[in-house]
């Protein structure tokens, strides 16, 4: 059907998953109204043309990758360990427990 790789129903499902997720984490969207965002979403997709469905889709794979790079490379700020080389008396400092994603 598409001419594109970008355009494969693979693909386009794949954006619109991470759409979907992304602003219903963002806008706090009760998890009962995310599968009917995905269906306007992916309606929205279908009805454009494939010139500017290309650039959408393409845009859309650049934002959601830059976004789920950027959650997982930002700054964390753990206590730093106490010097051992200096004359003050040692004191273990201990990292906190990291729970999952939403730590990150």
């Amino acid at each position: 059907m598409f001419d594109n790789n970008f355009l494969d129903f693979a693909t386009v499902s794949a954006v619109v998953a991470a759409l979907v997720s992304v602003l219903g984490n963002a806008f706090d969207i009760p998890a009962k109204f995310r599968a009917l965002i995905a269906i306007a979403i992916g309606g929205f997709l279908v009805a454009i043309p494939v010139w500017l469905l290309e650039k959408s889709v393409m845009a859309l794979l650049i934002g959601l990758t830059a976004s789920g790079v950027y959650t997982q490379v930002k700054k964390r700020d753990y206590p730093l360990p106490a010097d051992p080389f200096s004359d003050a008396p040692s004191v273990k400092q201990k990292l906190p427990p990291i729970n999952g994603p939403d730590d990150v």
